[in-house]
């Protein structure tokens, strides 16, 4: 069972984060390009890389800890679930900041 469990987490999980992370880079640029230069533009572009990096060292050590261990896909699933929503609240907070910027600037 828990290598049907690992198996769907990593199918699921690779890809997701994989085109999530494009996507969060494309959304992040946009809102910086609008804002470049102000306080806003950098706290975007930290964002955006912390959130890349924060992604991907996840991925990695939760996949080699459900490999290493047989407890690692009961460890994994909860930190999975709130990487899931974190992953999401960002987006959403990248959606909200373009929005905000574009009605500032003028921006389209």
């Amino acid at each position: 069972m828990n290598n049907l469990i690992m198996t769907i987490i990593l199918a699921v999980g690779w890809p997701v984060l994989v085109i999530g992370s494009i996507y969060l880079f494309i959304k992040g640029r946009h809102v910086y390009a609008l804002v470049k230069g102000s306080l806003v533009g950098k706290v975007v572009r930290i964002l955006v890389y912390t959130m890349m990096v924060e992604m991907y060292s996840l991925g990695i050590v939760s996949t080699g800890f459900m490999y290493c261990s047989p407890k690692g896909v009961a460890v994994v699933i909860p930190v999975f679930i709130i990487w899931f929503v974190m992953f999401v609240v960002t987006i959403k907070v990248l959606m909200n900041a373009e929005r905000e910027a574009r009605a500032l600037t003028g921006g389209k």
